[in-house]
């Protein structure tokens, strides 16, 4: 390994802005590609490689070589898109269960309609404590919005709309606790 890239590695492991700089010119688009192997809605793509890099910069982890960085990255940007595969998988079969469940098959209608309610009534009244400027970006999301419409729409970058997106999407996990997912799912079928 030559001196320049010891010293990359070096700034990748003291957790240095400017090694992280560097790291985003260097692999970014490689890892947006081999995540668009996976995913194939680019924003999604993007926010894996996004979250990847910043879950690097945010781990104790050190490297010896710019092949062992590599080779991290592409294991964590594999690992994030299966995730989000089996993440979108698990609503997608929750949304089918809900579209062709008919009120008739359930043994108390009262009580599954009742249950339903409650939770299209918690996860709103979440939404509507988010911030005003996320909450404003996230209902438009909720709506199937592309970000670049909300970007037009609020005439903000579409990276500010990714971002107001995640810190949403943040807050209700915290929020409603790990089920929030399939929460928000029965919230925009209403």
């Amino acid at each position: 390994m030559d001196e320049q890239e010891e010293q990359f590695i070096r700034r990748i492991n003291a957790k240095e802005e400017e090694g992280f700089k560097e790291l985003f010119q260097r692999y970014y688009r490689y890892l947006v590609v081999v995540a668009r192997r996976f995913i194939h809605d680019p924003d999604d793509a993007e926010d894996i490689v996004q979250d990847t890099i910043f879950n690097l910069w945010q781990t104790t982890k050190t490297f010896n070589s710019s092949p062992g960085l590599q080779q991290y990255l592409y294991n964590s940007v594999k690992n994030g898109c299966l995730r989000h595969l089996k993440r979108k998988h698990t609503e997608q079969h929750f949304t089918d269960y809900i579209l062709h469940t008919t009120p008739e098959a359930e043994e108390d209608n009262s009580e599954y309609e009742t249950m339903y309610q409650e939770i299209y009534r918690r996860v709103h009244q979440e939404i509507n404590k988010l911030p005003e400027g996320c909450k404003k970006i996230f209902k438009e999301h909720l709506t199937g919005k592309k970000n670049e419409e909300i970007a037009a729409l609020f005439h903000l970058s579409v990276e500010t709309v990714k971002n107001q997106k995640k810190n949403a999407l943040r807050i209700l996990r915290e929020n409603l606790g790990d089920a929030y997912c399939l929460l928000l799912l029965i919230a925009t079928q209403a």
